[in-house]
């Protein structure tokens, strides 16, 4: 298996990982029900104080991170199968994406100590 495959691989894992977000987003938005095992520990969602102020802390960040997922998979697919893109660009979204796990993770530990 070369590099370009290896890639490719963990792009369409990226791809992936920023839909079944996108999914746990639309569960919290519409449907009032909290993804266990992705935003919270398995079966704690019970224990949600505020289930409304929840939902609007960090229903915009799980999007952003959402978004952000897909949109960095989705270069490096296209990169890696369609055309290659400019190195700094596929960087700097994969930084953005970085960045965006960092400051996602603390806003989920964040809205734990506030909610549950």
């Amino acid at each position: 298996m070369d590099t370009n495959q290896m890639f490719g691989i963990m792009d369409f894992i990226m791809v992936g990982a920023g839909g079944y977000l996108l999914y746990a987003w639309y569960l919290l938005k519409f449907k009032n029900q909290i993804k266990e095992g992705v935003l919270i520990q398995s079966g704690s969602a019970k224990r949600c104080k505020d289930m409304e102020g929840y939902k609007k802390y960090i229903a915009p960040k799980l999007l952003l991170f959402a978004m952000c997922a897909i949109a960095s998979g989705a270069l490096g697919l296209y990169s890696d199968y369609v055309k290659p893109v400019n190195n700094y660009l596929y960087l700097g979204l994969t930084a953005i994406f970085f960045v965006v796990l960092i400051l996602f993770v603390r806003y989920i530990k964040k809205a734990q100590e506030m909610f549950f």
